[in-house]
């Protein structure tokens, strides 16, 4: 391992973006300042993939991204240019589709499968084999009987088709196919399909009869009476039917997937299926590659997807840490507004999604949150009751998408409690009423308890949640709540009650993100720039202490953490909220505004029944993403209405709904009064955006961390959610802009505000004194915070790094107009020079005369 980590920059590969194109553009990331060149995933995923987390083959680099040969040059490419390469990987999940042969082996040979352990199938105790999938795109008898299963011979061995899935046949329903019923191989492959836990014996017969199988269907396969068996049944629904009966999965209606999906999935895709990271053979398999790179010194740290989907992740990071002893370990983690990071864990942080959430509300006047309520009430009638709507949408999630989850879970609970008698006649349905108040209780993500271990924190966490589920369900007899209480804090957990336990905390963190961030982040719109991965809704504004307390957090304890303002999962880029924010300064004018254009646009629902919610939402997202063209915002329209499952789902698609809001956004386009009027209230939060954006890019440029760039932000960004932020980004104009910024002063750079320039000149200035001045950026150059003094204090950010920096920016630029008054930032002893301008201050400074020319500033200390 080699090499500062001054910054890293995140590119999202694919097809359209191979290895190949990424290698393209590493020299204008070196001129840039960047030090990492952050990679999404790149091992094989499933061909066409857009984001590479759905992993079929972790043994080697994807083809749609340029092979193995593209990787070596890719790496040599990075290595010449000084670059190195952080690498996002994948450890809680693969693709379950036919493009998995891991997986596919599994359907065909189900528990006598060498990977059978590898997957997280949760089969009852006592049952045989079977996976339910559902995949289908309607019921399985509508299915079968519209000829949508047919069976079809690939590579010599029939597989069931439907549309663009296809699944194997087990050896056992060959003989089915074939009409040679009489043949013993298939009759002893068919009794062993009812074994629940294969032993030695068992899986010594079912190779040697799948070998004779496999023999007999080879023999006919270049007989051509295969060929001709297959032709034979499609037509015939019940052989079909026969045939399906015999295999270790069963078919079903997407409708029903999660009523009976019985894997782990994540989150609630069916097509990616929980792996079992914890067994080593497991981990061995899945991070071979990944072992070889870092053998190789070709990657310098991993970004962790999802770790709060692995059952034991400390144990993973310990195994991560292990592999990785000198590079760094980031996870994806999602800390709620006062959580914090487990301090003992081998890692060096989060991507930086806390830090988003804190730098996202500097710009946010708290001072005018209750005219900011009144006005969302008011014009949209839903209630603003936060806390109330986040626990009735994880209930709501919990009882459609995850109710196989959550009814294995209760059934766990329930054989627990019937194995003592002090606990054997606790009401099965009081059990899972009370496991449903607990999950929607819970105030984090996850808890982190093992079988033998349960921290402070943990105790803490669990028994309020518990607390606060029991004041709330007084129709539940209290022994209930009792009996969680004694569960999930017993010191020494057995078999039964340590599986329950992590099944618990795997479904717990799924609940969340699909409850809050995927349903109520598009219900809660009361300032949609609050509505982000790692925030809360709920929240408006920081107070300077608390984010320079948050920043001394990082200084004390995560020098190293990630700082994130764009990432790939952002509900919106970071221009886009650091515009709409300002909302919060002009509530009233917001307000007005939303009334006139309401009326304005009353003809655009063409005599339908207005939907206030989505028109609340769409105002705000012009506001926020001006100017942006109808297509744009007509699919951001159709897929926030979706997730917020108010009138229409993914699942339940509304077409009348959504035919309602797709002319409501037509006509809202083509009204050039509307138009004309939107464009007048933007003009003015635009220059003001741009200095937020400004802002809080210096401040991750400067504070505890790595800073964190996603692809194309060095400039504006007006970009919304997936698929929208990963538009194609033009590399080749950054590098044209780049090359320019050279020869710039400040008010030269000002003079080209629309493209973005600013933002580009001052990042690659101050990545240039992160790279000279390493020594003010380490770990050792602790975080202090700097107070003016006068009638704006509270509009003025000061922070000073270690001894020799000094970063100023300001707050609330749209109401203050400039106007300053008597408000002075006294400095530290010595002369400072603005490393934007070049002018010299000392003693204190007025922030009128330091953002005359350029709307931020880095001090640094003369070392005369």
């Amino acid at each position: 391992m080699s090499g500062s980590w001054v910054a890293t920059y995140r590119l999202q590969l694919h097809a359209g973006f191979p290895l190949s194109a990424a290698r393209q553009v590493l020299g204008y990331l070196a001129e840039l300042g960047i030090s990492h060149v952050y990679l999404s995933p790149c091992l094989q995923a499933v061909p066409g993939s857009q984001h590479g987390y759905d992993v079929v083959d972790p043994s080697r680099i994807s083809d749609d991204l340029g092979g193995e040969a593209a990787w070596v040059q890719f790496v040599r490419a990075a290595r010449e240019l000084q670059l190195r390469i952080l690498l996002d990987i994948v450890p809680n999940h693969m693709s379950a589709s036919r493009h998995n042969l891991w997986w596919d082996d599994v359907l065909q040979q189900g528990p006598f499968s060498s990977f059978a352990d590898f997957f997280d199938v949760r089969i009852p105790q006592g049952q045989p084999f079977s996976v339910h999938l559902c995949s289908l795109g309607k019921p399985y008898g509508a299915a079968l009987e519209a000829h949508e299963l047919r069976i079809e011979v690939v590579g010599g061995e029939p597989r069931v088709k439907h549309y663009e899935n296809s699944w194997p046949l087990a050896a056992a329903s060959w003989g089915e196919l074939l009409a040679e019923r009489a043949e013993p191989c298939f009759d002893e492959l068919g009794h062993l399909r009812s074994v629940v836990v294969p032993g030695a014996e068992d899986r010594c017969a079912y190779q040697r009869h799948a070998a004779r199988a496999r023999d007999l269907l080879a023999a006919a396969a270049k007989s051509g009476r295969l060929q001709d068996a297959v032709a034979g049944v499609q037509d015939d629904m019940a052989r079909v039917d026969a045939i399906l009966r015999r295999q270790y999965y069963l078919l079903h209606g997407w409708k029903l997937s999660g009523e009976i999906t019985n894997y782990r999935r994540f989150f609630d895709i069916d097509s990616l299926i929980g792996i079992r990271a914890e067994r080593p053979e497991v981990a061995a398999a899945t991070h071979a590659r990944i072992q070889q790179m870092i053998a190789k010194d070709e990657i310098d740290g991993v970004r962790v997807d999802h770790p709060d989907g692995l059952r034991e992740p400390l144990q993973y990071f310990e195994r991560l840490r292990r592999m990785l002893p000198d590079g760094r370990v980031y996870i994806e983690k999602i800390l709620e507004n006062d959580e914090r990071l487990r301090e003992g864990w081998p890692i060096d942080g989060t991507v930086g999604y806390e830090f988003l959430a804190k730098v996202n509300r500097l710009w946010m006047d708290d001072q005018r949150a209750d005219v900011l309520t009144a006005t969302y009430a008011d014009f949209t009638g839903h209630s603003v009751n936060f806390g109330q709507l986040v626990r009735e949408k994880k209930r709501a999630i919990l009882e459609t998408t995850f109710a196989a989850s959550h009814e294995l879970l209760a059934e766990a609970a329930l054989k627990i409690a019937r194995a003592a008698w002090q606990t054997r006649d606790l009401s099965p349905r009081q059990l899972r009423e009370g496991l449903e108040r607990l999950i929607t209780a819970l105030p984090v993500y996850r808890t982190y308890r093992t079988a033998n271990a349960l921290d402070e924190e943990d105790r803490r966490i669990l028994l309020e949640a518990l607390q606060s589920a029991r004041i709330g369900s007084p129709e539940i007899d209290a022994a209930v709540f009792d009996f969680l209480a004694a569960l999930f804090t017993k010191t020494d957990l057995d078999a039964a009650e340590a599986d329950f336990i992590a099944m618990w905390q795997q479904l717990t963190p799924a609940v969340m993100a699909k409850g809050v961030e995927d349903t109520m982040f598009y219900c809660y719109d009361r300032l949609v720039s609050g509505n982000e991965v790692g925030s809360q809704a709920s929240l408006i504004g920081i107070s300077a202490d608390k984010f320079h307390e948050f920043c001394h957090y990082l200084s004390d304890r995560w020098p190293h953490n990630m700082l994130a303002t764009s990432t790939h999962d952002n509900k919106r880029s970071e221009d886009v909220r650091a515009r709409i924010s300002i909302l919060s300064e002009i509530p009233e004018r917001w307000s007005e505004a939303l009334h006139q254009w309401s009326q304005l646009n009353a003809n655009a629902w063409q005599n339908r029944l207005p939907d206030r919610h989505a028109e609340y939402l769409l105002y705000q997202t012009l506001i926020g993403a001006w100017p942006i063209d109808h297509g744009r915002a007509w699919e951001y329209m159709l897929k926030a209405c979706r997730e917020a499952k108010i009138s229409t789902s993914w699942h339940e698609p509304n077409i009348s709904f959504e035919e309602k809001i797709r002319g409501f956004v037509g006509g809202v386009f083509d009204s050039p009064d509307f138009i004309a009027s939107l464009e007048r209230f933007v003009e003015p939060l635009i220059l003001p955006g741009r200095i937020n954006s400004l802002a809080q890019t210096l401040i991750k440029l400067v504070a505890p961390g790595v800073p964190d760039f996603y692809q194309g932000t060095e400039l504006w960004d007006l970009s919304l959610v997936d698929p929208d932020n990963r538009r194609p980004v033009d590399f080749a104009r950054r590098a044209q802009l780049l090359k320019r910024t050279a020869q710039l002063h400040a008010v030269e750079v000002l003079a080209d505000w629309e493209s973005g320039l600013p933002k580009l000149w001052m990042t690659a200035r101050v990545l240039r004194v992160r790279r000279e001045r390493g020594e003010d950026f380490s770990a050792a150059a602790k975080y202090q915070p700097l107070v003016a003094q006068g009638s704006h204090l509270g509009r003025l950010l000061a922070f000073r790094r270690g001894e020799n920096l000094i970063a100023v920016v300001p707050r609330f630029t749209m109401t203050l107009a400039g106007d300053w008054g008597d408000t002075r930032l006294p400095l530290p002893g010595g002369s400072w020079r603005n490393c934007f301008t070049e002018e010299r201050v000392q003693r204190e400074v007025s922030p009128a005369g330091l953002f005359s020319s350029f709307p931020v500033a880095l001090l640094i200390r003369d070392s005369a």
